[in-house]
Parts: structure tokens; C-alpha cells; sequence
């Protein structure tokens, strides 16, 4: 009896694995390929002046792109530009833009303001980095909270893709829009009532362009979907956050603004439609991507036959934790006058 016969008698499953391992391989050695290169090349940023917005800025000037950068705080903006100004060559075009990217026309502007020192064109990248997260239980939420949730997540991205797209269509020129998602825009649990619906609604809107781009030759879509990110936006979000969330939680990895820059870029240079920053990420990805567009499908296909069996453990070890503090939670709403009985 031959080894592969003794492999494929014995255990099949690793023959299949190990087949697409080495599928992927030769794959990748003989038809990958380096799809970004921002060298002179204009990228634009929104919640370019911290957290993941600026470590991308930083990486992409030392890359030798244009870069501009838009936020609502001058203060922070400011500081980011003498960064960028400290690392960038002679040529080098660094600019920023204070503006409310909440407000469409705010964002019209923005980016009518940011293609002049480039004679009208439009940039070659949008960066949608702008975004922020107050997490809260459902029932302590108001709905101002909820509305501006969704401002924060959906709308403050939405605006400068749709001000983007119509510059890029109207010119009929080649230029990518990258929407910034999350982990809790494939799932989501208790605490996210305000942030993961709009990540939820930003997919949809990156899989309609992605579609619609098709008849727009030239122009890319591409969503990342990053797990926790050491910010001072992740910083506040301790502040507000309840022990339940914190306790789902518990254990997860953060990393650092520049690792996942890093990380976006490599999945933009390998031509991902749906980049992500974590392994546990792309498990759940590739159950939740509905038609659109796969990273790579040998890879995919692992990472299926892992995530089939797995995501529903993850689900009752969620739910167990929410289901454990029922007691906890009923005293709390007590304690604040939260019941009420009906005459």
C-alpha cells in the first residue's frame, strides 16, 4: 500500500486539506500580484487624525503618496500634519481638512476643497476611516443616542462614498473607495445596539457599489473589517461600556493603529474585497459574506470547514454570558427606577 493511498484510506480530510494548502501555494507563486501601490498617488482620508485614519496616513506618506487628511478637530489634525510633514519628501502634497463628515454637504465640500491643489482630479484612494463607538445596553439608550450611533457610523462614511463615487463616475477615472466596517459588522451582541447596525449597513452599501461600480470601469470597492484597534476611541469606549459586553469580551485581541494599517494594506495589495486584521474575523467572514466577492478560495474553504462548527459554540458561549447576568442587570434597572407597573 503506497503512502497516498494509506493518506486517502486513512484520513481523507487531511488529504483534502492538505491539497488546498498546496493549491493555494502555486496559486500564489505563479499568478499573485502587487494590486496597490500608492506611490504619487492622491489619497484621501476621512478620520485621518487618529487611530487607524492616522497610522494609514503615516504608512501611505512614507510610501510616497499625496495624502489628505479630514476630521472634525482642528487641534488633532494639526498635530497629525506636523507628523506627516516631519516624514514626507521634497514633493510630497500634505493637506488637511477640518470638516463635519456627519453633514453631506460638509462633506461635498470637504472633497471639492481637497482636489484643487490637484487641477480637479479626484483622488486615486478614498479612505473611509471616520467613525466612533459609544457602547451601550439597548434599553439605556435614547434616541438621540441611536441617531447619532448611526451618524457616527453609516452616515459619516456614506456622504464623502457618494460625493466619491459621483466625482470618479463623472470624470471616468480609476479610483478605489475603501469603506472601514468591523468585526461587528458580521455579528454582533449585547452593548452594540447603536454601532453595529451601521457597520452592518455600511457592508451593504460597499456590496451595492462593488456591483454598480461594474459599470464604471475603473472603479474598486473594497470594505475592511477589522477586530479591536488600540485607539483613543477604543479608549472611550471602556467608559461607557457595560460588563456584559466586557465580559463577551474578555480575552479578545487589540492591536495597535499601525498593525492594522498593515494589515489593510496587505489585503489591498493581494486585491481583497473584504480585508480583515484577525484570523477569528475571517472565520466568521466567510460564513456571512452572502454573494459577494471571496478573498481567496482555497483559503475560504479552510476557513468554512473550521467556522461551521465553531461560530454556533461561539453564539451559546455569548449567549451564556448575557443569560448569567439577568440577576445582575434585573437589580441594576431596579436600582434606577427602570420598572413601571401597568395600571
Amino acid at each position: 500500500m503506497t503512502l497516498v493511498s494509506l493518506i486517502v484510506e486513512q484520513h481523507p480530510v487531511v488529504l483534502f486539506i492538505s491539497s488546498l494548502i498546496c493549491i493555494y501555494i502555486g496559486h500564489t507563486m505563479l499568478f499573485g500580484k502587487n494590486h496597490f501601490n500608492p506611490t504619487s498617488k492622491h489619497c484621501y482620508i476621512i478620520g485621518g487624525s487618529s487611530g487607524l485614519g492616522k497610522a494609514l496616513a503615516e504608512e501611505l506618506v512614507r510610501r510616497g503618496a499625496d495624502v489628505t487628511i479630514v476630521a472634525r478637530r482642528q487641534k488633532p489634525l494639526d498635530e497629525t500634519m506636523d507628523i506627516l510633514k516631519s516624514i514626507a519628501k521634497p514633493g510630497q502634497k500634505i493637506a488637511a481638512i477640518s470638516a463635519d463628515l456627519t453633514d453631506a454637504t460638509s462633506s461635498q465640500n470637504a472633497l471639492n476643497q481637497a482636489i484643487i491643489p490637484f487641477d480637479g482630479k479626484a483622488p486615486d484612494y478614498f479612505f473611509l476611516c471616520a467613525g466612533h463607538s459609544i457602547p451601550r445596553l439597548f434599553v439605556d439608550t435614547t434616541p438621540e443616542q441611536l441617531k447619532a450611533g448611526l451618524d457616527g457610523t453609516f452616515w459619516v462614511q456614506a456622504y464623502t462614498a457618494h460625493a466619491a463615487f459621483k466625482l470618479l463616475a463623472s470624470q471616468r477615472a480609476k479610483g478605489s473607495i475603501v469603506f472601514v466596517s468591523s468585526f461587528l459588522g458580521y455579528t454582533s451582541f449585547a452593548g452594540y445596539s447603536s454601532y453595529s447596525p451601521g457597520k452592518f449597513a455600511l457592508r451593504g452599501l460597499a456590496d451595492t457599489l462593488r456591483s454598480e461600480a461594474i459599470a464604471f470601469p475603473g472603479i474598486n470597492i473594497h470594505i475592511f473589517m477589522p477586530a479591536g484597534i488600540d485607539s483613543p476611541g477604543y479608549v472611550n469606549e471602556q467608559l461607557y461600556k457595560h460588563a456584559i459586553t466586557k465580559k463577551i469580551e474578555d480575552g479578545d485581541k487589540v492591536i495597535s493603529a499601525e498593525e492594522c494599517a498593515g494589515h489593510l494594506i496587505r489585503g489591498l495589495e493581494k486585491g481583497y474585497y473584504q480585508p480583515t486584521s484577525y484570523f477569528i474575523t475571517d472565520l466568521v467572514r466567510v460564513q456571512t459574506r452572502g454573494a459577494c466577492p471571496g478573498n481567496n478560495p482555497i483559503l475560504d474553504s479552510l476557513m468554512w470547514l473550521i467556522s461551521g462548527p465553531g461560530l454556533p459554540i461561539w453564539r451559546m458561549f455569548a449567549d451564556s454570558i448575557v443569560r448569567g447576568f439577568r440577576k445582575d442587570l434585573a437589580n441594576e434597572l431596579e436600582a434606577k427606577g427602570f420598572y413601571t407597573t401597568p395600571k
